[in-house]
């Protein structure tokens, strides 16, 4: 996704254009360019770099109401949204509904509006898969954090040949089909522990030519212990998510930011007020000044993320 600036208060349209040319950063925009809303809170792994496997009971958790989703798919359908993210902290598979919701927003929704979600794949079986892929899903990620069952185990504490033969069947399943959706990607955190084995996981992934993407380890907000990254954490001072993302989990509660894991910055729920009308408060702006003004009094997660 394209890189947004914040427009000074009270900038005009034409000032918001010229910047946009001389900088090629994007203005934040009336409504948000991606949305994505938890629908369970719940997650089957204990992944050493998510705060859900190291104080669970201090996370809210509980299930989104039909209504809201349906709410939520339709606010966006009436909006330039570009992608619809069912998914947030949790493992989407856990939600039965999951294939519905993905196809509701498909066929509601724009043609050019893309769906996405990431899983771990332990839950991945070919029924589940064979509704993802007749859903119109446009991007399936896997997230593989280790290469043999010791790490994967350590790092996710999952089932490493459960989840790879996941994997391997809904890539035969895609072949067999001949579907060109979803888009395939793996993905895994370059943590201390995995890092010894990403030159296997390369290696491995071209062979089957499936796209794969190796992500910065970051502290998610103050939440991840220092030890597991390779390097040092250097605190952010330019993050751009709350220009151009709305984070929703499954009580309505739009939050600040995807690595606010214990949702401490709530800026509106959406049973009362809209995703727009959130998104454009004086309270959410007023927080965004403050973050770039350097002043982290009203949000405390972003002076320790790094």
């Amino acid at each position: 996704m394209a890189e947004y600036f914040m427009p000074k208060r009270g900038a005009g349209f034409l000032n918001k254009i010229y910047t946009w040319l001389k900088t090629g950063k994007r203005f934040r925009p009336s409504f948000p360019r991606a949305v994505e809303f938890q629908t369970l809170s719940t997650c089957n792994a204990k992944c050493l770099f998510c705060p859900h496997s190291q104080s669970p009971e201090r996370i809210p958790h509980g299930r989104m109401e039909d209504g809201m989703i349906d709410a939520i798919i339709d606010e966006c359908s009436r909006h330039l949204v570009g992608r619809i993210s069912p998914y947030l902290t949790n493992e989407p598979l856990l939600d039965k509904r999951m294939p519905d919701i993905l196809a509701a927003i498909r066929k509601r929704c724009r043609p050019f509006v893309k769906t996405k979600i990431n899983t771990n794949a332990s839950l991945l079986t070919e029924t589940v898969g064979r509704r993802l892929i007749d859903s119109g899903l446009s991007q399936l990620w896997f997230s593989v954090n280790g290469y043999s069952p010791e790490t994967y185990r350590a790092s996710m504490g999952l089932d490493f040949k459960v989840s790879m033969a996941n994997i391997d069947a809904f890539l035969a399943l895609k072949k067999k089909l001949g579907r060109r959706r979803p888009g395939i990607k793996v993905t895994t955190l370059n943590t201390s522990l995995i890092r010894p084995e990403l030159p296997y996981a390369r290696e491995y992934w071209a062979k089957r030519g499936v796209a794969f993407s190796v992500h910065h380890m970051d502290n998610r907000a103050g939440s991840v212990p220092a030890n597991i990254a390779p390097t040092a954490f250097t605190p952010k001072r330019n993050c751009d998510l709350f220009l151009k993302q709305a984070y929703i989990v499954e009580n309505g509660d739009m939050i600040l930011c995807c690595h606010d894991w214990r949702q401490t910055v709530v800026l509106g729920n959406i049973a009362r007020s809209s995703i727009k009308e959130i998104w454009n408060s004086p309270s959410f702006l007023d927080r965004i000044y403050e973050y770039y003004a350097g002043d982290f009094r009203n949000i405390a997660i972003c002076r320790a993320c790094g």
